[in-house]
């Protein structure tokens, strides 16, 4: 009898010892830096055309990001993430993340300069 007792402690009491494995779970750092990469050229392009095609662009990897870092930094899975992969994925994490916001901004900077470079040469040239 005592070692059934022993034995159902000892199960019960098991998956409190057992370790998480998170990192399959997570996006693998070459899919955040696709995503970021893709999702960078594609709303850089619409916001140069069109600012609103590029904001309506970005609003899904925006999305995406957002769940990646409330993911990353949950209070289940966070600590077992950073003990399985190091500060690094954190840091990869938000620089994919600032790549992304960088290139929505630069976007935005050379759709102005084109505007502006047609208006400009829109303004010289005489009405016929």
């Amino acid at each position: 009898m005592a070692r059934s007792t022993t034995a159902l402690l000892a199960l019960a009491l098991a998956p409190g010892l057992a370790l998480a494995e998170v990192s399959d779970k997570t996006p693998a750092l070459w899919h955040i830096w696709a995503v970021a990469l893709g999702a960078s050229a594609v709303c850089m392009a619409g916001m140069a055309w069109r600012r609103w095609l590029g904001a309506a662009l970005a609003v899904v990897p925006a999305l995406w990001f957002a769940g990646l870092l409330l993911e990353i930094h949950s209070t289940d899975v966070g600590p077992y993430l950073y003990a399985e992969q190091g500060w690094s994925y954190y840091l990869q994490a938000y620089l994919a993340l600032a790549l992304f916001l960088a290139s929505l901004v630069l976007g935005l900077r050379l759709g102005e300069r084109r505007r502006r470079a047609s208006g400009a040469a829109a303004g010289t040239q005489p009405r016929t």
